[in-house]
């Protein structure tokens, strides 16, 4: 299976091997979290940034002093202003960067081999799989005081929530399409 560029999981990349037909899985399914700025908008974005700060930078440095006030401690403010600035455009950038190695979490949800199969890639951590048979397997939701249409799966004592970044509708409609997949594939 040849790698695709443009692939829509966020950094994400395709498997370089080729499945066969016995190792697909039956039905699966993969979750990640929406991210509403494209590495396109984000560069436009700290373009402005950085453009508007250099204007108000260059403007503190060319504003008229009194005469009071004189020319060292004139630059002592501006470096103050660039300073700060600055630091604030340096967190920007790093929490956007941030942001955007944590939206490469993904989860996969499958049925293969007679096995409910959970997966969820964190980039910085290891795979966690729970693996379920898909005849006891039970879906439900819940909702509590933080989280609107929690979406769980449970067997044989072991829950597994799923989705947690997804809104409430689309946790409601993945339970109804986990529990269909159950029913058809168990």
């Amino acid at each position: 299976m040849p790698l695709r560029r443009n692939n829509p999981m966020a950094g994400g990349e395709p498997p370089a091997i080729d499945v066969s037909e016995d190792d697909r899985p039956a039905w699966q399914v993969m979750l990640w979290p929406h991210r509403s700025l494209s590495l396109r908008g984000l560069r436009i974005f700290l373009t402005v940034l950085g453009g508007l700060f250099a204007f108000f930078a260059a403007m503190t440095f060319l504003a008229p002093t009194p005469y009071e006030i004189e020319w060292g401690r004139h630059l002592g403010v501006v470096a103050i202003v660039i300073g700060f600035m600055g630091g604030v455009f340096a967190l920007v950038w790093a929490l956007f960067l941030r942001n955007y190695r944590d939206a490469r979490y993904h989860e996969r949800i499958a049925i293969e081999r007679n096995m409910l199969v959970i997966e969820a890639f964190h980039p910085r951590k290891p795979v966690k799989r729970w693996e379920f048979r898909p005849y006891w397997t039970k879906v439900r939701t819940r909702t509590t005081r933080h989280i609107e249409n929690q979406l769980l799966l449970s067997s044989s004592g072991r829950i597994v929530a799923i989705g947690a970044f997804l809104t409430p509708e689309e946790r409601a409609s993945l339970a109804i399409e986990i529990e269909d997949a159950l029913t058809r594939f168990a």
